[in-house]
């Protein structure tokens, strides 16, 4: 039995994740969410720890994805935030690399954990 592409459409969007992007600056953060919405992903971005614990503690966040603005010793303490807030809650830092990387690479980075999240969700249906 082959599904409608509107019922495709509407499944696919119920399985979208609800994600919580941490950087540095709020108004790199403010264009990638528009980007990121052009994928169709369902985002929130904050750089401020009061903003963040807000979020954590009132939006349904499925994980969190941190980019690669932030030093390493802030990123470390961001996920121990983070862990005292909600320990039972994903955090996906960008991973390193030799060569510096703009914000660009935050969106396939955050797009990837959308789409793995997805894919392990229909599984276990």
């Amino acid at each position: 039995m082959a599904c409608s592409t509107n019922q495709q459409s509407k499944k696919e969007h119920q399985m979208e994740p609800r994600i919580l992007a941490i950087g540095r600056l709020q108004s790199t953060l403010d264009v990638l969410v528009e980007e990121w919405k052009r994928y169709g992903r369902n985002v929130i971005a904050s750089n401020s720890k009061e903003r963040i614990k807000e979020i954590l503690a009132t939006d349904s966040i499925d994980f969190v994805a941190i980019g690669g603005g932030l030093p390493d010793d802030e990123r470390e303490k961001m996920v121990s935030y983070i862990a005292s807030i909600n320990s039972n809650i994903e955090v996906h830092p960008i991973p390193r690399t030799e060569k510096k990387m703009g914000p660009y690479n935050f969106i396939p980075f955050l797009n990837n954990l959308a789409i793995m999240f997805k894919v392990h969700k229909a599984m276990e249906e």
